[in-house]
């Protein structure tokens, strides 16, 4: 699967999310064994049982027996920039991923930006 369909199924999956505070998110996580699992944010009426796109579809996967992500695609309908990552998803990704795990990140606007899962962890300070 190339950037563009990840990015495209992160869009549907986005459409499925519950919000209340932050924008609609979608993920889609391609693993090394061909596999690509689906995930949406889902917000609470209390923040702490908030669920993040990527920690869903990390779920998602490993319930259909998928262990290894290799790239994952982020949609965010953010109003500048791009979407980030909350702490808790980029440990998760860390816990499980491939080495030279790569994200792809896309606010709707066209533009992708591909981001490494190392990078983001240094520059979280993690």
């Amino acid at each position: 699967m190339d950037d563009r369909s990840l990015i495209a199924v992160a869009e549907q999956a986005a459409a499925t999310a519950k919000v209340l505070r932050c924008p609609i998110e979608g993920a889609t996580v391609l693993y090394d064994d061909g596999s690509i699992s689906r995930g949406c944010r889902l917000e609470f009426v209390d923040p702490a049982l908030d669920q993040d796109a990527i920690s869903n579809a990390i779920a998602a996967g490993r319930s259909v027996g998928a262990y290894r992500p290799l790239r994952v695609g982020i949609y965010a309908p953010v109003a500048h920039g791009l979407p980030e990552l909350s702490a808790t998803a980029l440990l998760r990704l860390q816990a499980v991923a491939v080495p030279g795990l790569e994200v792809i990140f896309s606010s709707g606007s066209g533009e992708r930006v591909v981001r490494s899962l190392a990078e983001m962890l240094a520059a979280a300070g993690l």
